[in-house]
């Protein structure tokens, strides 16, 4: 069975894409070298990357987003865009010498959109998206119990843009002991498009 084609402009910004994060992107670690942390960020981004491409296979048509019609996702790439331990994950579930996928450091994807000269997309012609990434930036007014010692706050973003108008994403509020990772709040926030 042949792999599907990405269209010849999906290509090519896919080519600009990978050049450019080439260049950027040193050693990454080893499942074996993650920390505790990272592992657990590891594995929950892997549940979640598995959950997006079940909803792909059952709901994203053309009649739930009709924007699809004109740009079908096996013409265009699939990007992901995580942190380290996303980026392991990605390599466990996904195959990354596709040409049909790619997965990229939230600095990596940063970069690339803030450089000159490149193209960031933003209509979703030859690209679709997912990301899932990690940090502890807290918003300030958000009401969470205070937490025992020992314990912190890690926020987990995820969403997706299928195109322009079409995608959705969520914040969850986990905790972590030192040991293992628990789900605090799930979706403190989300929006759909």
């Amino acid at each position: 069975m042949t792999e599907p084609l990405l269209r010849e402009g999906s290509l090519t910004w896919r080519k600009e894409l990978v050049d450019f994060v080439e260049k950027l992107r040193g050693a990454l670690p080893q499942q074996d070298e993650l920390t505790p942390l990272q592992d657990w960020q590891r594995r929950i981004t892997g549940g979640v990357v598995v959950q997006f491409f079940s909803f792909l296979e059952k709901t994203a048509s053309e009649e739930l987003y009709p924007q699809l019609a004109d740009h079908p996702l096996p013409e265009r790439l699939f990007l992901l865009v995580t942190d380290e331990p996303g980026l392991l994950a990605a390599q466990e579930l996904m195959d990354l010498d596709s040409v049909q996928a790619y997965a990229v450091l939230k600095e990596e994807w940063r970069a690339f959109l803030e450089a000159p000269n490149t193209d960031p997309d933003e209509a979703y012609i030859h690209h679709y998206q997912f990301w899932s990434v990690w940090h502890q930036n807290i918003p300030d007014n958000w009401d969470v119990e205070p937490l025992e010692e020992g314990y912190d706050y890690w926020l987990h973003e995820e969403g997706f843009a299928l195109a322009d108008g079409a995608g959705r994403g969520a914040q969850h509020l986990w905790k972590w002991n030192g040991e293992k990772m628990e789900l605090a709040e799930e979706t403190m926030t989300s929006w759909t498009s």
